[in-house]
């Protein structure tokens, strides 16, 4: 087994395999390893930052939902997977607050899809909970423990 590198601040371990397995409703993330052991990620946790996620995919640009989640996916190496019942509500509370606009717009296809489009107040909320992220990491690195 390889050794565990040491970095400036933490005790890096091995990097492990993961696979993602949706448990129930309570927990969007989780994450086994090969010998079987589970870690999930609090849904309340997470989604407290899919705005977050979903307004940095619109930054360069319009989007749809089923694009936005892939991209999710692959960014994460496929240890976040949205659910569509929490992309759509997320996309709906953030037009309900102006923070996106959506419209409607055909594929090659002929297929209708609605695409969403940051907002300039998207802008300036997506930025303010970048600030926020900083200030919670600053927070929380100081009751990490090295092991």
């Amino acid at each position: 087994m390889p050794t565990a590198k040491k970095s400036s601040k933490y005790l890096l371990q091995p990097k492990k395999v993961y696979a993602i397995i949706i448990l129930d409703t309570t927990t969007d993330v989780v994450r086994q390893t090969k010998e079987g052991d589970v870690m999930g990620i609090s849904s309340d946790i997470i989604r407290g930052y899919n705005d977050l996620i979903l307004l940095y995919l619109l930054l360069d640009g319009p989007s749809y939902a089923y694009e936005v989640s892939k991209q999710i996916k692959t960014l994460t190496e496929d240890k976040y997977i949205i659910k569509q019942t929490t992309l759509y509500s997320a996309f709906t509370r953030l037009e309900k607050n102006g923070f996106v606009i959506s419209f409607d717009q055909y594929a090659d296809n002929g297929k209708r899809r609605t695409y969403y489009r940051i907002t300039d107040q998207g802008r300036r909320y997506y930025y303010d909970k970048v600030n926020e992220w900083e200030l919670i990491k600053d927070i929380v690195e100081h009751f990490i423990r090295e092991y």
